[in-house]
């Protein structure tokens, strides 16, 4: 019976290959009856007999348009057909509905047709060409898109990470991940009108663009160094008459700058912290959340105070002004639920409570033991406190000398520790003005 069996499903298979690749429809249909039917000869039902096949087995099937089975027997009977028959082969049912398959051509003749073209055809289905990948040839075009490439690298490396080292100040800075660079920085050294031992330092942060930080880099510094020449009095520069109306011409300076930024209708608002050193003395004037720290006698002391909705005096003065502060989820509190800072540059729909007028703070260089002053923006407060600055610079300076290594051991400080935005570090040597 096993024997049998196994006989009968390599003549269906061979008929099976023959019929797919004579593309013959019907005979595959009928065929994948005959190897269901081997399938359950195979299995541990009892063998039936038939008188019809004197005592054999027989799979019986209805030949009803549903093509539903009728009878399920575990054996099949298979009639071939002699090899010189030239009529076309008929499959039907015989013998009381016993399936009998005819073949036109002898199983071994038809496996070796058909068994090329089936390996070909299952082939092709599973192989797919690779995609082709044509080089480029090397030319002008490539030429000038390299070079396009180099440039553009270059700009946005120079726009990353700036380092500057001037007389007797040193500036650092990098880009934060979250936006475009928008810190800057302005200094004036030179001698200003026969007087050697004025200078102004400035650094900037923007928000909402860079249209803000570059107006107030290009005029605060000028602005801030002209109002306080004329208020200068030569007879009595160190008296506090003096020290008064210098003060105000920084805060005249300040607030000229903010009108003429507002007057030219330009979105966005910067913040600032600045120093001036005339006549012996050091002026801070501050806007917002930019700070300046002195170093004396290696001790850390800050010259300005952050302008944040967090400040009582702050939060007050816009409440009286008829605005709000919030404090978000993330702990920052902001004013009208939009601006982090108090006062700032610009920023004209908040006008009404973010002003643009300035702290100013007087400091006498002579006795006080001063050493360098710190200028940065909030990207590094925010992670450095302000004797980890101070001790940075100094550990830096131990050579005897300043140099951009302060600086840039500041940046990557607060980048260490996690620092998105924006920083700018600069650091000035007051040793140079007066011998502390």
């Amino acid at each position: 019976m096993l024997f049998l069996c196994l006989c009968t499903i390599v003549v269906v298979l061979q008929c099976y290959l023959a019929a797919a690749a004579a593309g013959l429809a019907s005979r595959r249909r009928k065929l994948a009856v005959v190897v269901m039917a081997c399938m359950l000869c195979c299995s541990p039902l009892p063998a039936l007999s038939s008188p019809a096949t004197g005592g054999a087995a027989v799979v019986g099937f209805s030949s009803s348009s549903r093509r539903k089975a009728a009878h399920v027997h575990p054996a099949v009977a298979v009639k071939d057909h002699d090899l010189s028959s030239s009529s076309p082969a008929a499959c039907g049912d015989e013998g009381g509905g016993a399936v009998v398959i005819e073949e036109e051509a002898h199983p071994s003749m038809m496996m070796s047709v058909a068994a090329p073209a089936m390996k070909k055809k299952a082939v092709a289905a599973r192989w797919r060409p690779p995609r082709l990948v044509v080089p480029a040839v090397a030319g002008a075009d490539e030429a000038m898109a390299a070079a396009a490439a180099v440039k553009a690298a270059k700009e946005k490396e120079e726009e990353e990470a700036m380092e500057v080292e001037g007389e007797g100040f040193w500036v650092a800075s990098r880009r934060g991940l979250r936006h475009a660079m928008e810190d800057g920085y302005g200094v004036i050294t030179h001698k200003i009108e026969g007087h050697s031992q004025m200078a102004f330092y400035g650094v900037y942060d923007g928000h909402g663009g860079r249209a803000a930080v570059d107006f107030v880099a290009g005029r605060l510094g000028n602005n801030v160094v002209a109002a306080a020449e004329k208020q200068r009095l030569p007879e009595k520069a160190s008296s506090p008459a003096a020290a008064d109306h210098v003060a105000a011409a920084i805060r005249a300076a300040y607030l000229a700058t903010d009108s003429e930024f507002l007057s030219q209708g330009t979105r966005g608002g910067a913040c600032a912290a600045t120093a001036l050193v005339i006549d012996g003395d050091l002026y801070v004037a501050n806007l917002g959340d930019c700070r300046a720290v002195i170093s004396r006698h290696g001790a850390a002391a800050a010259l300005t105070s952050d302008h944040t909705p967090a400040r009582d005096d702050e939060r007050s003065r816009i409440e009286s002004s008829g605005g709000y502060v919030s404090c978000g989820s993330n702990g920052v509190w902001r004013v009208q639920d939009c601006l982090a800072v108090t006062r700032s540059f610009g920023d004209g729909g908040l006008k009404r409570w973010v002003v643009a007028e300035p702290e100013v703070s007087r400091t006498p260089l002579a006795g006080a033991g001063c050493e360098f002053l710190v200028i940065a923006s909030d990207g590094l407060w925010n992670k450095v406190s302000n004797q980890e600055a101070v001790d940075a610079v100094a550990a830096a300076a131990a050579a005897g000398h300043y140099s951009v290594d302060s600086c840039r051991r500041l940046v990557d400080m607060a980048r260490r520790r996690g620092s998105r935005d924006d920083v700018t570090v600069m650091v000035v040597d007051l040793k140079r003005f007066l011998n502390c």
